[in-house]
């Protein structure tokens, strides 16, 4: 009889993790509860960006092995994160939304304000490279879309690129709503929906072929489909004769939820259950090791058994790690994190202060398997933690989110036994 998992977070870090248990044979649950950090992150993969000083990281894995034992890319080590990050690629290309990008190179994509972050793997929509080869470029804008502003983004690209490398415009279209839609702002979400239907997809053909002219590029907020599909992008590159690239929006973000969508499509696909809106609350623990987990739902308290347990409920902006007045701790199995009593050593005096802020790096500290430790002592034999929980790194600062997410969940399932 095969061995079970019961995985807590329906996240990247949870859908991945999920994923390698159920091709290792294991008997595969999730637990999920809310809106995973997806739509957040945007479903571009970012492994390491800046070092400690600030400074840009051209080979992300290098930089890797320089890295302290505490931070979490330390513990995985150099060579597992090459493993995980591969195994995203793999699986992207099987599920036909092949990830682009190179483990030992960031690229630079653009972002929501024509400015350019570095990354190592973006969802097919998002070449940077294509930006380097374009005669001109297109930044299109769409009338009634919030939070987008294609003249800004015009203005600042013009400013980042080199003056005389090509022509930089910006345009906005229209495309008709059902009346449903009218009276509040239309999403970017609303837009790939309406191009994935046939008399969406020509209105929007047909307002943009007569801005192309030699090698076009069109710069567009995340809306090429709502589905982790590339058949709306091949059909443009046909029908058009132009490239096509979304920027890295700000949240919601629809190329972050085609990314959840692609790994539960594989995660159902492999036979792993998916428990929607399922609250885990607390842990049965006895002599370190846990028997079950428990979930609040609509009608009744429920028991979920296992072999084994990953904890990828997120840090504190999911609600995975708990803060009071000099303290946090993990609410399910009650671990405390070593933090300051003096809530203002958590931070420094300034939010951007161009270095790691203390409170991000605070998390559950593990050993080299991902189980939780206190002051080097095994506090749990048979739970990893993977994802924004763990301690050591400010993913925010680093441009390491993503990154961490896939490979400590890749981790921790292949050391399952």
């Amino acid at each position: 009889m095969s061995k079970s998992v019961v995985i807590i977070g329906g996240g990247i870090s949870g859908l991945f993790a999920a994923c390698i248990c159920a091709k290792r044979g294991f008997k595969t649950t999730v637990l999920s509860y809310g809106q995973g950090a997806l739509a957040a992150a945007g479903g571009i993969i970012d492994v390491f960006g800046y070092d400690e000083k600030g400074k840009l990281i051209h080979d992300p894995l290098e930089h890797i092995n320089s890295l302290p034992s505490s931070h979490p890319y330390g513990k995985i080590g150099a060579e597992n994160v090459e493993a995980a990050l591969n195994t995203f690629l793999k699986l992207s290309a099987e599920a036909k939304y092949p990830y682009k990008g190179d483990v030992h190179k960031n690229q630079m994509v653009p972002t929501g304000i024509g400015t350019f972050k570095p990354t190592c793997l973006t969802p097919p929509t998002i070449d940077g490279d294509l930006i380097n080869h374009a005669d001109r470029i297109v930044v299109l804008g769409f009338k009634g879309l919030k939070d987008y502003f294609a003249d800004l983004i015009c203005e600042n690209l013009r400013r980042n690129l080199p003056k005389s490398s090509c022509e930089i415009l910006s345009t906005e279209i229209l495309l008709n709503f059902e009346s449903s839609s009218a009276c509040r702002d239309i999403s970017a979400l609303d837009i790939a929906r309406k191009l994935d239907t046939h008399v969406g997809y020509l209105n929007f053909r047909e307002q943009i072929k007569s801005y192309v002219k030699g090698k076009t590029l069109f710069i567009l907020p995340p809306v090429l489909s709502a589905s982790p599909s590339t058949d709306l992008l091949d059909l443009l590159d046909i029908e058009i004769n132009a490239k096509f690239i979304e920027v890295s929006a700000m949240p919601p973000s629809v190329t972050g939820y085609r990314t959840e969508l692609m790994l539960k499509n594989i995660a159902e696909k492999l036979g792993v259950e998916i428990i929607e809106k399922a609250h885990v609350f607390a842990s049965e623990v006895k002599d370190k090791h846990c028997s079950y987990v428990m979930t609040q739902g609509f009608d009744r308290i429920r028991k979920y058994s296992a072999d084994h347990f990953i904890l990828a409920s997120g840090g504190v902006f999911g609600n995975g790690l708990v803060t009071q007045m000099g303290r946090m701790y993990e609410p399910i199995f009650n671990i405390e994190i070593d933090v300051p009593k003096n809530q203002q050593e958590w931070s420094h005096q300034y939010l951007f202060t161009g270095r790691p802020q203390p409170f991000a790096t605070y998390g559950i500290e593990t050993d080299n398997t991902l189980r939780p430790t206190n002051k080097g002592q095994l506090l749990l034999d048979n739970v990893y933690v993977v994802g924004r929980a763990l301690a050591g790194y400010d993913f925010c600062f680093e441009k390491s989110g993503n990154g961490v997410a896939i490979c400590s969940a890749y981790h921790a399932a292949s050391l399952l036994e």
